[in-house]
């Protein structure tokens, strides 16, 4: 116990940087995640922790009860929906204020081979997912434009058909 508290000592006299300057306040920033809070079940499939809302093509969405809402955070969101749709990958770009920026550098998959359906599902996960993370109220998303999908910016609002599976 004795070792334990010359070491918590240590660490804060180390970690003091008394010549570091304040960083520049936003109106929204966002905490690292460590990765071991990332870390999930054994023989849990990792995306299934990683997402909180599911949507189906029947405007139902679901709750995920396998979700940690200590995770709720864009950056373990974002790898949830990689993680399950494996040939879309999904870039964070930036928060700023109420709305965090996103970019599917390669859309072809997205846009022209999944169908209308596919593509709303995809949005509307992504929409629903992002938009539980306090502080984000909206989700813009930059893409090339396809048959099935084009770029844009959404909220909770426009989804709000999806309703809730009992």
């Amino acid at each position: 116990m004795k070792n334990l508290y010359w070491l918590c000592i240590a660490i804060t006299i180390l970690g003091c940087d008394n010549n570091a300057k304040e960083a520049p306040k936003e109106e929204f920033k966002e905490t690292a995640i460590p990765e071991s809070v990332m870390i999930e079940a054994p023989g849990s499939n990792p995306a299934s922790v990683l997402f909180v809302w599911k949507s189906s093509p029947d405007f139902t969405k679901e709750y995920n009860n396998q979700f940690k809402p200590e995770i709720l955070h864009v950056d373990s969101l974002i790898k949830g929906l990689n993680e399950m749709n494996e040939k879309i990958l999904l870039q964070k770009v930036k928060i700023s204020g109420d709305t965090i920026y996103t970019e599917i550098k390669d859309s072809r998959y997205l846009g022209n081979e999944m169908g209308s359906t596919g593509a709303e599902i995809y949005i509307a996960d992504l929409v629903l997912n992002l938009t539980e993370v306090p502080g984000i109220k909206y989700v813009q998303l930059q893409l090339t434009e396809g048959s099935h999908v084009q770029p844009g910016t959404w909220s909770k609002k426009d989804f709000a058909k999806y309703k809730p599976t009992k």
